[in-house]
């Protein structure tokens, strides 16, 4: 007995065990580490990586198999036994790519793996702002829908109380088709807050999967923003560092470019078999590249790559122009929204809550008509929704600085 009695505990506590609310720094970290693009790109840096070494290896040898001086006109022709200099010939062939080319080769392998490391980091960027994205809309969106059922159940109360003064003859028809209406109207905007949150939990799965299925924690994200550290860290960007890492590329293959100019090399030695009542002979060969028309084959594809440094550089000062004036936006956008929600918590919701209270004490009291009071509500309803709304777009812009500059931060 006294075994069952604790196997029963524990699969009576076994799901409260297992139950975990996903707080924001959790749907973060998962969004990081376990989706399908940080997984690709994992590979690809690792790919990147590996391919460093070989880079500037040696091109494998080539065995060479041949017959030389096979006579084929007059009586000989085809016979490998009856001219002198008809031979079977085996021998190793070695290109030898400059020194330049060897190096070139190198430097753009590294900077293949730092560009997939820079891709890699930036991945990580848009996984967390998505996810941080859908966590803070899916949180709010479900505040939206408990409002919206409380005042659900307050309109319909409302109707009920108005279609009862109507049969007692103290009301009207109107107030009580008005009273039904508003009930109504609440409950379709509740329907599309109940749709809010089945769209944000599926943009939620979409970076963090079935762990999006898990409630969320009851705590909101609140973000502290520095505005000068914010500025500091601006040129830490994962979008500037992929920059670099093209920047990289783009130099890599200027050196590959001018790798060029200078001559490629190649060897063979080789060994000839002739008849048998002839010597065998051996042999070896050296071949040597001749770039004699830079002018016009190696100077543009120098001058091309150097157009691709240009290039990338230039297309990264303009990404830093545009960050810092998405810096400065969100940071004016982030001090005005912080105003606004003080303003709509501390002044338009309580006075629109009292004057609702009001006006419900009112009608109970059988000196107000249900008009007044469905105005009344409507208003509160719209400053609490319109805080909702106004705590969501502040939240998503602190996260939005924080995740792309304050953490930016080695």
């Amino acid at each position: 007995m006294h075994k069952a009695w604790l196997l029963a505990c524990a699969v009576g506590l076994a799901p409260a065990a297992h139950a975990q609310d996903l707080s924001f720094t959790d749907a973060l970290e998962r969004a990081a580490t376990d989706g399908p693009t940080i997984v690709a790109r994992s590979a690809a840096l690792e790919a990147a990586t590996r391919g460093i070494g070989p880079a500037g290896a040696l091109p494998d040898p080539e065995l060479v198999l041949a017959l030389d001086n096979v006579p084929v006109t007059r009586a000989d022709r085809y016979r490998l036994n009856r001219d002198e200099m008809t031979m079977q010939r085996v021998g190793i062939m070695q290109e030898m790519p400059s020194f330049a080319e060897l190096g070139a080769r190198r430097a753009m392998a590294r900077a293949e793996a730092e560009r997939a490391g820079a891709g890699l980091e930036l991945g990580r960027l848009e996984a967390r702002l998505g996810a941080a994205q859908a966590w803070i809309g899916l949180y709010y969106a479900e505040r939206r829908v408990a409002v919206l059922e409380r005042l659900t159940q307050d309109a319909h109360a409302s109707a009920e109380a108005a279609r009862a003064r109507l049969g007692a003859g103290a009301g009207s028809v109107d107030e009580a088709i008005a009273a039904e209406v508003e009930a109504a109207r609440i409950e379709d905007r509740g329907a599309q807050a109940a749709a809010e949150v089945a769209a944000m939990r599926a943009e939620l799965r979409r970076w963090i999967g079935d762990a999006a299925d898990e409630p969320l924690s009851d705590a909101a994200p609140v973000f502290h923003i520095d505005a000068e550290m914010l500025r500091h860290h601006l040129r830490r960007h994962p979008a500037l560092a992929a920059y670099d890492a093209e920047g990289e590329v783009a130099q890599a293959g200027l050196r590959a470019a001018r790798a060029e100019r200078w001559p490629d090399w190649s060897w063979e030695v080789s060994y000839g078999r002739r008849d048998p009542a002839l010597e065998d002979m051996a042999s070896v060969e050296v071949r040597v590249g001749l770039p004699l028309f830079q002018a016009w084959r190696q100077g543009p594809l120098i001058d091309a790559r150097r157009a691709d440094v240009a290039r990338v550089g230039a297309e990264r000062d303009a990404s830093v122009r545009e960050h810092e004036a998405m810096l400065e936006a969100g940071l004016a956008q982030h001090a005005a929204l912080t105003a606004s929600v003080m303003r709509a918590r501390d002044v338009r919701l309580p006075l629109s809550r009292q004057r609702a209270e009001a006006a419900s004490g009112s009608f109970a009291a059988g000196s107000s008509n249900a008009s007044a009071l469905i105005a009344a509500r409507r208003d509160a309803l719209e400053a609490e929704l319109d805080l909702i709304a106004l705590e969501e777009r502040l939240a998503l812009t602190g996260a939005a600085l924080t995740l792309q500059y304050a953490e930016a931060a080695p």
